[in-house]
């Protein structure tokens, strides 16, 4: 499904444009995505999505988005450049897919709880002028990787823990002198 274009005029300027611009150019995004984005509530995004709909942009159902999200393959893969076909059969990375998808539930979900919760860390990081040393801010960036997973995917699968140990560790490690 294709969202139509805008039939209205906006200003230059302000939190709801630019929100508005965001959802008209990303209408599978999330309220709570949105809203994160900008600085707002998901009730801001929510009445600015309804007046959209009343302007009468569409938004796309969510089943109907996830099937539009098909991966690009390079411009060689293909038989005729100027005429590419729907998608090429890819089996082994379709079979590698559908096998992470039973742990990790779908990527465009876990995503969304993943970046939700970069954002949070980060912003408490810049309102406390706080700045993490490398191995710090990925060893964070992994933790809420894997924190995300086990939110959105199968809590039970112990990779995931050890996983956090393991980042956590190496923080530790390196604190007292061990590089590794």
């Amino acid at each position: 499904m294709k969202a139509t274009k805008r039939k209205y005029k906006l200003s230059s300027s302000g939190i709801g444009v630019r929100a508005r611009r965001f959802m008209e150019s990303n209408p599978a995004a999330a309220p709570n995505e949105v809203a994160a984005r900008f600085n707002t509530t998901k009730q801001y995004v929510y009445g600015l999505r309804n007046k959209m709909k009343k302007e009468g942009f569409n938004f796309p159902k969510r089943s109907d988005q996830l099937a539009s999200l098909a991966p690009v393959l390079p411009i060689e893969m293909y038989d005729d450049p100027w005429q590419p076909p729907e998608m090429l059969p890819m089996p082994e990375v379709d079979s590698t897919l559908d096998a992470r998808a039973v742990e990790y539930g779908k990527f465009i979900e876990g995503a969304e709880v993943i970046q939700m919760l970069k954002r949070v860390v980060q912003n408490a990081l810049n309102n406390r002028d706080k700045t993490l040393a490398h191995d710090q801010a990925e060893s964070l960036d992994m933790i809420l990787h894997k924190v995300g997973r086990i939110i959105n995917g199968n809590p039970d699968v112990i990779d995931h823990w050890l996983d956090i140990a393991g980042y956590a560790q190496l923080v530790a490690d390196r604190l007292n002198g061990r590089i590794r």
